[in-house]
This record gives C-alpha cells, sequence and structure tokens, in this order.
C-alpha cells in the first residue's frame, strides 16, 4: 500500500517533483563525468611519467639521487640484474647512464641531463619511441646517435642529421666532449622533461665519460597493485649500498598531483550532493507541511507511525532514484562519447604534463561510490523532514 500512495503523491505537484528530479538528473550526471575525467587526467599523468621518465622502480647506489655524482655508479651491476631479474613480478629491466652535462650548437647551447641507454632493453620499458614526431627510435646502427625534444631543437635550431656537441665531466674528473648526430626529435606531455633531457645510446655515453657501470636501473613490474610487494622483495635481496625506490619517492610531485587532483573531484561532487540533499530536504519539508492534515488522517485510521514513515521515505527515495540513475547514465554516455573524441585541454598545462587532449576513461569503483552516495543521502536527509511526521498527533492535525 505505501508504495503505490508513495508513487501517486510524488507527482500530485508534478512541478515540484519534476524540478527537483531534473535537478539530480543533472547532478549526477555532471558529478560522474567530472570524477571520471578528474580520474583519467590523474591516471594518464602518472602513466606517461612512469612510462617515459622512471618505470616502477629503479635501483641506485646510495646517495646518488641527492648528489648526482657521475662516480655513484652500481657495483656488480650485472650481478644485480641477474638476481632483480629471477624475482616473481619483475617484468623488465634496463640499465641507464645517467649524467648532467651542456649540449651545444652552432646557435645556442643548453643544460640538461643526458641519459645513455641500451635500445632493446629501453624499448620494453619506456613509451618514449611512441612520442618521436620526427626521425627514428636508437638502434645499434647508427653513428653516435641522439634524441631531443621538441623543445631543445627549436632553442638550438636542430633538425635531423645535426651535429650537437655534447660536455660533461668524465670519471676521472675531467671535462670531455663528443659530437653526437640528431636521429630522432620527441614531443611528450611533460614540458619539464621536454626541456631538461636528451637520450643517447648507452656504449657510446660508456666511451666518452669513462663509466663502465650503470647509474641506474630502471625496473617495469607485470602488476602495478603489487608495487610495494616488488620492490620489498628487491631490497631484500641486495644489501644496503643499494638504494630501491618506487616512482612515489622519485617523483614526489606526481604521487601530489595525483592525491590533489582526486581531492578536487570528490569536493566538487561532494558540493553538488549536497545541494541536492538540501534540494531535497526542502521538497520533503514542504511535502510534510502541506499534508500535514492527511498524515494525520492516516495516523487516526490505524497506520502506524513507522508505516507513515517509510512512505515518506520511499516518496524521497523514488525521486532520487529516478533522478540518479537518469543522471548516471547520462554521465556513463558523456564518459563514452569523450573517451571517443577527446576533451581539449590548454596546451599550457603541459608544465604538469597533462595532454592537450584528454580521453577520459569510465572507472566502475567511481560509478558504485556514486551510486553509495545517492542512497545514502536520500536516507540521511529524507530521514530529517520524515520523523517530523511520527511526531504528528492525529486529533490536533485533523482540528487544524
Amino acid at each position: 500500500m505505501t508504495n503505490k500512495l508513495a508513487w501517486k503523491n510524488i507527482w500530485r505537484n508534478k512541478t515540484r517533483s519534476f524540478v527537483f528530479i531534473s535537478a539530480a538528473f543533472l547532478g549526477f550526471a555532471i558529478a560522474l563525468f567530472t570524477l571520471n575525467t578528474m580520474k583519467s587526467i590523474s591516471q594518464q599523468r602518472l602513466d606517461d611519467a612512469i612510462n617515459i621518465q622512471t618505470s616502477y622502480i629503479q635501483i641506485h647506489k646510495k646517495g646518488f639521487i641527492e648528489d648526482k655524482e657521475i662516480t655513484f655508479t652500481i657495483p656488480d651491476a650485472d650481478n644485480v640484474i641477474s638476481k632483480v631479474k629471477s624475482i616473481n613480478g619483475v617484468e623488465s629491466i634496463s640499465k641507464h647512464i645517467s649524467s648532467n652535462a651542456v649540449m651545444a650548437s652552432p646557435e645556442n647551447n643548453i643544460v640538461c641531463e643526458i641519459k645513455g641507454v641500451v635500445p632493446e632493453q629501453e624499448n620494453k620499458i619506456s613509451v618514449l619511441k611512441d612520442f618521436i614526431i620526427e626521425g627514428e627510435q636508437l638502434n645499434d646502427l647508427q653513428k653516435t646517435p641522439i634524441l631531443v625534444s621538441k623543445k631543445t631543437a627549436d632553442k638550438l635550431k636542430l633538425k635531423l642529421k645535426s651535429k650537437v656537441v655534447v660536455t660533461l665531466k668524465s670519471a676521472n674528473g675531467e671535462i670531455t666532449g663528443g659530437t653526437f648526430r640528431v636521429v630522432g626529435i620527441f614531443a611528450t606531455p611533460s614540458t619539464p622533461f621536454d626541456e631538461g633531457t636528451a637520450i643517447a645510446r648507452y656504449n657510446d655515453l660508456e666511451l666518452l665519460s669513462g663509466i663502465k657501470l650503470p647509474h641506474e636501473l630502471a625496473i617495469k613490474i607485470a602488476d602495478p597493485s603489487k608495487l610495494k610487494e616488488v620492490q620489498s622483495k628487491i631490497q631484500s635481496v641486495l644489501n644496503n649500498e643499494y638504494e630501491v625506490n618506487d616512482w612515489m619517492y622519485l617523483l614526489p610531485e606526481l604521487f601530489a598531483f595525483d592525491s590533489f587532483i582526486n581531492m578536487i573531484g570528490v569536493l566538487f561532487t561532494v558540493i553538488i550532493i549536497l545541494g541536492l540533499g538540501f534540494s531535497l530536504m526542502n521538497t520533503m519539508n514542504m511535502i510534510v507541511q502541506e499534508r500535514t492534515k492527511e498524515l494525520g488522517m492516516l495516523r487516526a485510521i490505524g497506520q502506524k507511525k513507522w508505516s507513515v514513515f517509510s512512505m515518506l521515505l520511499k516518496e524521497a527515495g523514488l525521486m532520487m532514484s529516478i533522478g540518479a540513475s537518469g543522471g548516471i547514465l547520462l554521465g556513463v554516455l558523456f564518459v563514452y562519447m569523450s573517451s571517443k573524441h577527446g576533451i581539449s585541454i590548454s596546451e599550457g598545462l603541459g608544465f604538469l604534463g597533462i595532454r592537450p587532449t584528454i580521453y577520459p576513461k569510465l572507472n566502475p569503483e567511481l560509478l558504485g561510490m556514486i551510486s553509495i552516495m545517492a542512497i545514502a543521502l536520500t536516507l540521511l536527509i529524507s530521514a530529517i523532514p520524515a520523523r517530523r511526521a511520527l511526531k504528528i498527533k492525529p486529533q490536533e492535525a485533523l482540528r487544524d
């Protein structure tokens, strides 16, 4: 009986019900779309940074991250690589020589970090090759090749096959230099990375600097959710001479940004949900106020307090269900369409590592969170005015 009454009652004032249902419809659609978009921006930035800059885990000699001293190489590197590869969960490993350097052309010069990589190893852990806009990736057939960013190429007036002089500190402490030829130009979403990084072959940088051992080992893992577990296993097979750090330690600003942008998305959603909550409370207060006599009559003919209470909760639940379910479906549609066509964002956000076009993905966890929030909001907010109905005295309501 209460189900039928609740359904009929929400349409007694069609305008009021329609206004609230429309607000819930748009509110939940915007909330779901915003949360998924913010989460996708955060995840995209995270994936790009891990797959281009650091990988999931890096191993260094203790003290290298703080000082960047060129002589702080990884001792017994081959044995370390063999031990790490045998650990369950490790997918690939790539060794790097890393050094601060001055890169100069006839037009200009810049200070950057130059990394020496083994192309075959690096292609298994890095997606930098996907961001090469001119030329090709490094290979073993080229003569002293180097990859530079579009920003570096523009500043130094470089193009494919241009020669560039790299000057750095050698293993014996002397300043040395060598000539490299540009074989590829890349453009990643991260402006800081592009402005400060060049990539050469490991063997070429080894000959130039005299460094025989790598400064870092970059590790890709099979399951990102087991990052801490794999990190602990790696540390357990190495002694205290080595540092094993994950991407959260290596890129603290990325971790902070991820937390911040997720917080902004949740805060925005909470504001929308609270707005709907106050709207629902106002609607239910008006319903109880207008139907005091009717509710008193229901009590007078024998309807129990909790039956009246549940009827009012069901009215609120029906209105919220119609608006929320429609809004969630519309939000899913928005996310689906955006995932196909993309959302254009200012290119000026490159300093944060955000791509100019975002393709949101639907996150089932966020869908579940929105649904739970809708249920909780209905129960908590509608219970306040519905509780007033429990205090209605049939005699006074009928007399009034």
